[in-house]
């Protein structure tokens, strides 16, 4: 029997779009600077309204301010949003030279196109490792308008093949597949103005629950001091590998809805916990470990994450046990305004040069081999204590203070 897995894993989607040529400078930039997650060219409107007609309603001049400067335009009109059940336009970042491509961009493209057509969607599938594409696999085609669904479509694999036709162009679409107990999904996609097919190949994965695919190639430890805050901030990054040629959906039980796919100790007491990479409810957080819930496909993955420690007046120590076996941990601490020692594990020490932050000097501390319950003892020290200004104008201070009191002192004995 066939055990289901209430969650949701990433799929790795490979797009070619229908266009044939290289994209222009125009269409570039409305990619690059977001314009396509609100506003299509003649298809309707979208989350923002059709561009197809805003030249017949709006002068020139005023488009490219809108597009330098929306609060501007909505100053003139003392009006935000000046288009009723639409969000106001963000600032972009957009400069002049911009502005005027991406008008001649929605000009062009509003003579190329046929308004109100019809897009396509087509795509193969197969299982990782395998050279067959999966037959009689049910394909779900969701229709997404912000975080919304706002419709679903499904269809069955024929000799790997899927079509989804006659689709409207202004919205944006997600692909979910469920496949050996798992429910994966694509990120939303849109269909750029001049865009009437996407061909999608999509793989996915026999499942393992086998503990030994997964091991920590390496790790890193890098540590900057924020003067103005005392404190230090941490970047932890672990690199991880999937040896095996299926996905990886952790060692808990099959009919549980959340995963365990790794667990990673934290420093206890720390501050400002956060993951770059990831949204946070794609892990399980407590005081003293992070748990990673993605299953992971073959090959490798990086977690990240981030988190601060306020240092105390003279000196501050944090430790951990590691739950995992590490072949590799590389610390990297700024030296001139910080001093670390580490007692619990061998290291080698050297001084390191960082290209992008010059005039830092880090010193990198490397240790190998960590096995699972070994314990890392760190202990940070402030460089700056005698050399930050407040504790010199204090000690300036008290010093002085104290001189006028001996100095009345021994001259009220003399008397």
């Amino acid at each position: 029997m066939r055990y289901v897995l209430v969650f949701v894993a990433l799929l790795f989607p490979f797009f070619s779009h229908s266009i044939n040529e290289e994209p222009g400078e125009g269409e570039r930039l409305f990619v690059e600077k977001r314009c396509a997650t609100c506003h299509v060219i003649g298809r309707g409107k979208f989350v923002g309204p059709d561009l197809y007609y805003s030249l017949d309603k709006y002068p020139v001049e005023e488009i490219l301010q809108w597009i330098q400067n929306p609060q501007s335009i909505y100053k003139k009109y003392a009006k935000m949003p000046i288009n009723q059940g639409y969000p106001p336009m963000p600032n972009l970042n957009i400069n002049s030279q911009e502005a005027k491509k991406l008008l001649k961009y929605i000009e062009e493209t509003r003579n190329q196109i046929r308004p109100r057509s019809k897009v396509k969607i087509m795509g193969s599938l197969k299982a990782f490792g395998s050279s067959k594409y999966l037959d009689g696999q049910e394909v779900q085609l969701e229709l997404v308008m912000a975080d919304k669904v706002l419709d679903t479509k499904k269809i069955t694999t024929e000799k790997g093949k899927f079509v989804f036709k006659n689709l409207i162009g202004n919205i944006a679409y997600r692909i979910k597949i469920f496949y050996d107990g798992i429910e994966y999904s694509t990120d939303k996609f849109y269909f750029l103005p001049k865009e009437n097919n996407k061909n999608i190949d999509l793989t996915v994965y026999d499942s393992v629950q086998d503990p030994n695919v997964i091991s920590v190639d390496s790790s890193h430890l890098i540590i900057s001091y924020e003067e103005d805050t005392s404190s230090v901030t941490v970047a932890e990054i672990f690199n991880i590998k999937n040896s095996s040629k299926n996905i990886f959906v952790g060692t808990n039980n099959l009919n549980e809805k959340v995963r365990k796919i790794n667990s990673y100790a934290l420093f206890p007491g720390i501050d400002n916990l956060g993951f770059p990479h990831r949204t946070s409810d794609t892990y399980i957080i407590s005081d003293e470990k992070v748990i990673d819930t993605l299953p992971m496909p073959p090959g490798n993955r990086r977690v990240v994450f981030t988190y601060s420690k306020e240092l105390n007046f003279f000196s501050t120590k944090i430790s951990k046990v590691f739950m995992n076996n590490i072949s590799s941990l590389t610390i990297i601490v700024p030296e001139n305004k910080l001093s670390l020692a580490i007692k619990g594990l061998e290291y080698t020490k050297k001084e390191a040069g960082i290209e992008e932050l010059a005039g830092e000097r880090y010193t990198t501390y490397s240790l190998k081999n960590i096995t699972k319950g070994q314990e890392i003892v760190l202990i940070f020290k402030k460089y700056d204590f005698f050399l930050n200004t407040k504790i010199i104008t204090f000690s300036i201070f008290i010093i002085f203070i104290f001189g006028i009191f001996f100095y009345k002192r021994i001259k009220k004995n003399a008397e």
